[in-house]
């Protein structure tokens, strides 16, 4: 590995985005290492799978991250999803999930991938939707969920069917992974994708106690900045989406993201 190379650990699940993410990290100049943080459980299928079965019944379906598309892939045992899915109005946070959505569920297109995070797709429900708000939107969420989503559409008169279809827990490995990952060499960056990932990965710098306050932290999206704030942790920038080319902007530019955040909090104030 070149000595000019910046090293930036990634607290991310391997993935189909993950050889993505690799390539368009080196081609910037960073050395990315993939540290699978989290670990997931699926639960109540067999409840799931009947709510499939009746489109009818539903205004659409809200996938706030892949694990709730693999859910319902799961559910349905390699059955076709009812087509009458396909005419509702379905829903994605990020382009990872939409695409999972079209390639694994009988090319079910969702809206609102570009928005990111729960908080910006509520707003894009709110501010497009064009259906009745008589029939729910079927949520299959995980035990970790946040009210962020549900608040924002209940506000605003919309009926919401969230059903628990996966549990969130630590990667029984990830001491292992992160022993190995910081015998790595010019590590400055340590990436966040999530609030549960924050946590996990805190109760292993704890344990050993590290500091990670020596590493330059980075969020993606807002929550996970919170939740690494709430920790006493200091961020050095958030990206706005889940995407690898929003993480290397924040990652070449840090100061663009904090002038962002500030200008955010003066409006807030």
């Amino acid at each position: 590995m070149s000595s000019q190379q910046r090293t930036v650990i990634i607290f991310k699940s391997e993935s189909e985005s993950t050889d993505v993410y690799a390539e368009t990290l080196l081609a910037h100049n960073f050395q990315p290492l993939f540290v699978p943080t989290l670990s997931f459980g699926f639960k109540n299928l067999e409840q799931l799978r009947a709510k499939l079965q009746t489109p009818d019944k539903y205004a659409g379906i809200i996938f706030t991250s892949p694990r709730c598309v693999e859910a319902v892939a799961e559910a349905l045992q390699l059955a076709e999803l009812p087509s009458g899915w396909k005419l509702l109005h379905n829903y994605a946070v990020g382009e990872v999930t939409h695409n999972l959505a079209m390639n694994t569920l009988q090319q079910l297109f969702t809206h609102g991938k570009q928005t990111g995070n729960a908080r910006n797709l509520g707003d894009f429900i709110v501010d497009t939707f064009d259906g009745s708000r008589n029939l729910p939107l079927l949520l299959p969420c995980g035990n970790l969920a946040t009210d962020t989503l549900l608040s924002k559409l209940a506000e605003n008169g919309f009926c919401v069917d969230a059903c628990e279809v996966y549990e969130t827990k630590c990667n029984p490995q990830l001491a292992e992974c992160m022993d190995r990952a910081l015998k790595a060499e010019n590590i400055e960056f340590l990436a966040f994708f999530s609030p549960s990932g924050v946590n996990c990965a805190y109760e292993y710098f704890k344990a050993r106690n590290i500091s990670p306050d020596q590493w330059k932290l980075v969020a993606i999206g807002p929550s996970t900045r919170r939740a690494l704030e709430s920790l006493g942790l200091k961020v050095l920038c958030t990206a706005e989406r889940p995407t690898v080319e929003h993480l290397v902007k924040v990652l070449l530019n840090p100061q663009e993201s904090r002038e962002r955040l500030l200008r955010e909090r003066l409006d807030v104030a």
